[in-house]
């Protein structure tokens, strides 16, 4: 309320100009002499004065490095032949010195006959309006803006919260740090804390909420951060100093640093006395020896004619006895296996499926048993 009242009753600066008999300008400046980033209120008014006129107006603030804007309110008094606009706008110098508020503003002149023209046709045959633009040169408000305090970095009304979600943690295992910055006044997003290489740091960019009326401009940054590290660490202090053009006065917007303590975890504990997968077992040379003898026997059967084994048919007949005589002379399951492999016969696959569940599965079945199976 008191903004308000300061608006209309203490702060006014008028400046009254009349251009060609046709237009009011009127221009209300809550303070002429604000601090540098503080909120004023600039209040314009154009009043069309020759009203044997149609008349239109456009108006705005030139944009400037030396000041910001934001327009908060507009009222336009739509009767014809008496145009009459109002604009409120929220300015914040970001100089000290003399600061000039700029204006560009285009009025545009037509006639009844023009505008009976222009809206005689109907949605599918929109004509447009004939009228002559004028550009209106007006003259820049002067502010005299004071400089800040020394070492200043946030103007306004501020409040500074913050919550760590602890202080004991273990190795690596990230803690949480939030803080918001709120109020009235001006503000624009910025980091606040640094990297280090005492912790890891993780954040995103803050989060920045403005809302610009005609009482000011109130403001949020949001910070989410999440620290972690190997060992005990010191978050470091936060200090900003802020400054409230209302009351002239300096305050402190702190956070106090936090020792957070790192339980190291033991890395012996992380460790196993088992290999996953196991580890590789030496060559198994019976395998390849097996394998040798099967290509001995394929690259003989090639090489040999079928008239050698026509005059061997009588070591053909004996065959058998032979390979009884090797059965019943093996003493390993092993040996027994690679000798039935060999034969590629039929008649052995259940001895064969009984060695091999004894060989490769560590399945328990005796030698004499497996031989009565042949």
């Amino acid at each position: 309320m008191s903004i308000i009242k300061s608006f209309f009753l203490t702060f006014f600066f008028i400046v009254n100009v009349l251009y060609a008999n046709d237009i009011a300008y009127s221009f209300h400046v809550s303070n002429e002499k604000p601090y540098e980033k503080e909120a004023i209120f600039l209040e314009v008014n154009l009043t069309q004065v020759d009203q044997s006129k149609v008349m239109l107006f456009k108006f705005s603030l030139k944009d400037s490095i030396e000041y910001k804007f934001h327009q908060v309110g507009f009222k336009e008094h739509e009767k014809y032949h008496d145009l009459r606009h109002e604009y409120t706008y929220l300015v914040y110098p970001k100089k000290s010195g003399k600061v000039l508020l700029e204006f560009e503003m285009r009025k545009s002149i037509t006639d009844d006959d023009k505008v009976a023209y222009s809206i005689s046709g109907d949605r599918d045959n929109v004509k447009g309006l004939e009228k002559e633009d004028i550009a209106v040169a007006l003259k820049p408000l002067i502010l005299e803006v004071k400089a800040l305090p020394m070492g200043i970095d946030i103007v306004g009304n501020f409040t500074f919260e913050h919550t760590l979600d602890k202080i004991k943690t273990e190795a690596f295992e990230p803690i949480n740090l939030k803080v918001e910055l709120k109020g009235k006044g001006f503000l624009s997003s910025f980091n606040l804390l640094e990297k280090s290489n005492s912790y890891r740091l993780f954040t995103q960019s803050p989060k920045f909420k403005t809302f610009h009326t005609k009482v000011g401009s109130s403001s949020s940054l949001k910070w989410d951060y999440a620290v972690s590290s190997e060992n005990s660490f010191t978050l470091p202090s936060i200090l900003l100093k802020a400054f409230n053009p209302q009351t002239q006065k300096i305050y402190d917007l702190s956070m106090p640093s936090y020792i957070v303590e790192v339980e190291k975890v033991d890395v012996s504990s992380l460790l196993d006395n088992e290999d996953y997968p196991a580890r590789a077992k030496g060559i198994d040379w019976s395998f390849w020896s097996w394998a040798f003898s099967y290509v001995v026997v394929f690259v003989a059967g090639l090489l040999m004619p079928r008239d050698f084994f026509k005059k061997q048919k009588h070591v053909m007949q004996s065959k058998e006895a032979i390979l009884s005589a090797k059965i019943k002379s093996t003493k390993t399951h092993k040996g027994l296996l690679d000798i039935l492999l060999l034969e590629n016969n039929m008649n052995f696959s259940k001895a064969i499926k009984a060695l091999e569940g004894v060989v490769y599965n560590n399945e328990k079945t005796s030698l004499s048993k497996i031989k009565e199976m042949i």
